[in-house]
């Protein structure tokens, strides 16, 4: 097809395809085949499927499994060092030191991500009462359960830990593949792995998963999608319009959008509106391409089938990248220019900074995600009628898993 129709004046050169059906999610293909956590990808992005499997086949032979046989070499002589009692209790005492202290870290480490730098102020608030307990390593009457509860899991992590013998020390330092191996079957307890093992486990971790695999993800993607089909169909026109309605008349600011090419350098917050499933999506865009071209980046996205399912099938939003152009019927936007001027440099490009090791973009305006603005925004939608699957403005993977959404879907049999 060489024509071409628009839709908020964006070009659709395939219209037959612009809906989300059954038949075109959870496509099997190159795109869709790829591990979308595999961090190596542009090493291998020339080549073709089997090619790029195989090639990293070879080098994990070369490499991890050449690390694996040195990690064991050194697992079995330290295992027989530990025949000498003394060697084997100070061992012991000294691991169950590192242990706890790591314990301890991870606790501290938890509490500030997960729940002091929160954006839900409920969650902050319990960080920073969580806080003052880990400081005086005790709880009282005046402690809420969730609190007790935390604390009390805690402790039971540190006794378990004072309680270590020498299997628990051993099974801790192997190897991880071999911990791996034994955990596909735990019948064999050798240290002798077979050769085809080894295969299959790296295929887990390759570039593109295997047809076996795909057609597993695959299942489970359809059956989420004719989960969320249903669940779309119990949901009240009435009341998503009403909702509409009432938050247009209480944020003033935000138009309705007939031309998207009006916005392609504008950043601020957009409401995709999906009619027919009676959803909202809810984003920010601060990229120099501004809102035309991180609308056109979710119509346009291919999601990988290992992203389909956010969570456990039964629970899992559809995620709005799954969406096709038509679906969107509507869309709001209340421009904010200042957020583009601050997010990104001179050149056009996102300011990066060291994240969690890496270098990350960094959006500075992330204050504005934990204004009142911003939680009206959140809170003027039920959540029947928000496709988001986490809160917006996390700096990390992690952030993103924490505020997971979900939702009760019709013929749940988790």
């Amino acid at each position: 097809m060489s024509g071409y129709v628009l839709h908020f004046g964006c070009r659709i050169y395939h219209p037959e395809n612009a809906k989300l059906t059954r038949d075109n999610y959870a496509e099997i293909n190159k795109r869709t085949r790829r591990n979308s956590f595999f961090s190596n990808r542009s090493y291998f992005k020339d080549m073709e499927i089997d090619e790029a499997n195989e090639c990293y086949w070879d080098m994990f032979q070369k490499y991890k499994l050449a690390d694996y046989f040195k990690e064991m070499e050194q697992f079995l002589s330290y295992r027989e060092k530990l025949k000498d009692v003394d060697y084997r209790e100070l061992e012991l005492s000294m691991f169950i030191e590192q242990q706890i202290s790591q314990r301890i870290k991870d606790e501290e480490w938890h509490n500030n991500l997960f729940f002091l730098n929160s954006l839900d102020p409920i969650k902050k608030e319990f960080g920073k009462k969580y806080e003052k307990i880990l400081e005086r390593n005790s709880i009282d009457d005046s402690c809420d359960d969730e609190l007790k509860i935390r604390f009390q899991k805690y402790q039971q992590d540190l006794k378990r830990i004072n309680e270590y013998g020498i299997s628990d020390m051993l099974w801790l330092k192997s190897p991880a593949l071999w911990k791996e191996w034994i955990c596909d079957d735990s019948n064999n307890q050798g240290f002798e792995i077979p050769d085809d093992w080894f295969k299959e486990y790296a295929m887990r971790s390759a570039p593109y998963y295997t047809e076996e695999k795909c057609k597993s993800l695959q299942e489970r993607a359809l059956k989420n999608f004719d989960a969320n089909m249903e669940y779309f169909k119990l949901l009240d026109s009435i009341k998503f319009n009403t909702e509409i309605e009432t938050y247009l008349k209480e944020h003033p600011k935000f138009e309705f959008v007939d031309d998207l090419r009006k916005y392609k350098t504008t950043s601020g917050v957009y409401i995709l509106i999906l009619d027919e499933y009676k959803q909202i999506y809810i984003g920010i865009t601060r990229s120099k391409n501004g809102a035309k071209g991180r609308i056109q980046s979710h119509w346009s996205n291919t999601m990988p089938l290992d992203r389909l399912i956010w969570g456990h099938e039964s629970y899992s939003l559809l995620s709005i990248d799954s969406f096709k152009a038509y679906d969107t019927t509507r869309i709001l936007f209340e421009p904010h220019p200042e957020f583009q001027e601050i997010a990104v440099d001179e050149n056009g490009n996102p300011r990066k900074e060291l994240f969690l090791g890496k270098m990350c973009n960094v959006w500075k305006i992330d204050e504005y995600l934990k204004t009142e603005e911003y939680e009206l925004i959140q809170n003027s939608f039920s959540e029947e009628f928000l496709c988001n699957r986490c809160d917006g403005g996390g700096s990390s993977f992690i952030e993103a898993v924490i505020s997971r959404k979900e939702r009760s879907l019709p013929n749940n049999d988790k």
